[in-house]
């Protein structure tokens, strides 16, 4: 069943081929198996007549005494199965096979009393006719209820097949649209979300349809979501360290048992290292003697002799280096503003923003979360892999108020002080139509700075130079709708000034 619904789907949807997808089907389908066996176990309305018959076969085997009655029960029992389901077995026969052996039984019976017994009725040609008989039901029963119950097996199979196939295409029109709505971002799926978990409907879908087009079509939201992609490039940290250096020293030192070379003149009594000379004294009777003396004594003059050894030697020594650390890259905030004056495209754009944002952090494996923010707040963190609905749900919240940042500032920050939330990269989203932060909070940012925390925006609309908030920020950016450009304010102040 595996093999042939997995080939079945690969046929229709392209996305089964991922192997993500393809593991979860695997475990409905493994999960859907042991439905299937538990409702085929629970379900079962053969299931008594089953035991009927087996214990029919063991009476019938463990018995010597073959009676018309046992075979009668059996018989009845077996009928039993058209009241499961219709069948069509001829009953007939053993209902006249019943009926005949009840009249030989009964002669037998009347003869007995008259002392007349045929060949035809002594008992044991009787029993014997019984036993044949009553196999032959016994056969005949556990066929038709093989027959029968297979017929039902493969039915609640096939039954429950298509409606599990119904289920995993119900879920793959899903994600086959998901995938195909984030392949043009570049974006895997189960990489940001785990698609099992939540109800995900074809308006969620539309929805995320309309935020990922405003990426993929609109050239400039699509420069403007690689861009900030690239906040703060990993820093590189230098940092000295004491280290052992080993290495090896080879020489060559001599080798007195090795005679390799002739070093000098020693004296001896090894007669094959003798000099010439002092061999030569053999050659006469008279010097001879001479040379027994000192080959006595130990006093021949002889050739010195040895090699070369070579000898490796390991040597330590402690040296300070400076080494350098690529720092992983910091948890990402991102404040979306959802107020009144964001309806329509800004907000459309500020959260297709958003959703291309949180997907790039997830895959730099970064610690990711989202406020919204009006004059209050709604908060998600993303930091570990959730179900898409829940992000699509969250992204489809609008306040339609007023704007206030504070709120949605002062719980970054408070998010900056935990260890998770350290060195965090905060980016605000919004058309900056609001008040000036209050002094405190200016104080604040610059605190979050010191620890290393980075503040960005993203302006949405024209209107940020008449609206401009105190230069609080690493870095500002505003995009233009209209004509689909961006452009860093600080570069435009410092044109501006030069004019």
């Amino acid at each position: 069943m595996e093999i042939k619904l997995i080939e079945d789907l690969s046929k229709k949807y392209s996305v089964v081929s991922k192997k993500n997808i393809l593991e979860k089907i695997e475990d409905e389908i493994k999960k859907g198996k042991r439905e299937l066996f538990r409702k085929l176990d629970i379900d079962n309305p053969f299931y008594e007549n089953q035991q009927a018959l087996k214990d029919a076969k063991i009476r019938f085997k463990n018995s010597d005494d073959y009676t018309l009655n046992n075979f009668k029960n059996d018989f009845n029992d077996f009928q039993n199965l058209k009241k499961i389901v219709s069948i069509n077995i001829d009953y007939k026969f053993w209902d006249n096979e019943i009926q005949r052996l009840e009249q030989i039984q009964n002669k037998s019976k009347k003869s007995s009393r008259i002392k007349i017994i045929k060949k035809a009725s002594k008992p044991k040609v009787f029993k014997e006719e019984v036993k044949i008989l009553h196999k032959l039901l016994l056969e005949t029963w556990e066929k038709e209820l093989e027959t029968q119950y297979s017929k039902w097996e493969l039915k609640v199979i096939e039954d429950y097949r298509k409606k599990l196939l119904k289920k995993l295409e119900n879920w793959l029109v899903l994600v086959q649209k998901i995938d195909d709505l984030l392949s043009d971002l570049s974006i895997k799926i189960g990489i940001l979300f785990d698609l099992s978990d939540g109800n995900i409907s074809l308006n969620d879908i539309e929805q995320l349809k309309k935020w990922v087009e405003y990426i993929s079509k609109d050239k400039g939201v699509k420069e403007l979501c690689d861009m900030l992609g690239r906040l703060r490039q990993a820093e590189k940290l230098s940092r000295k360290e004491l280290i052992k250096i080993s290495s090896h020293i080879t020489e060559y030192v001599p080798d007195i048992n090795s005679n390799e070379e002739i070093v000098g003149i020693r004296l001896g009594k090894e007669i094959e290292y003798a000099l010439p000379q002092e061999l030569a004294l053999l050659g006469d009777i008279e010097t001879s003697i001479l040379f027994d003396m000192k080959y006595i004594e130990g006093k021949l003059m002889c050739f010195d002799m040895e090699g070369l050894q070579e000898k490796t030697f390991k040597v330590e020594k402690e040296e300070i280096i400076e080494v350098s650390d690529k720092e992983k890259l910091g948890p990402i905030i991102i404040c979306v503003d959802t107020s009144g004056s964001m309806s329509g495209s800004p907000e459309t754009i500020a959260k297709a923003v958003t959703l291309y944002m949180a997907t790039r952090a997830i895959q730099q494996k970064r610690n990711c979360f989202l406020i919204n923010f009006s004059t209050s707040i709604e908060t998600l963190d993303i930091s570990n892999n959730m179900g898409l609905a829940k992000v699509i749900e969250f992204l489809k919240k609008s306040f339609n108020g007023g704007t206030d940042v504070a709120p949605a500032l002062n719980h970054a920050i408070g998010l900056m002080k935990e260890e998770k939330y350290e060195k965090s990269d905060l980016l605000i989203i919004s058309d900056f139509i609001m008040s000036s932060l209050p002094d405190n909070m200016i104080k604040n940012i610059e605190d979050a700075k010191i620890k290393k925390n980075k503040f960005y925006s993203l302006s949405i609309g024209n209107l940020f130079l008449n609206n401009k908030l105190k230069n609080i920020f690493d870095d500002e950016w505003v995009y233009n709708p209209n004509n689909s450009s961006i452009q860093s304010i600080r570069n435009i102040v410092e044109s501006i000034q030069n004019v």
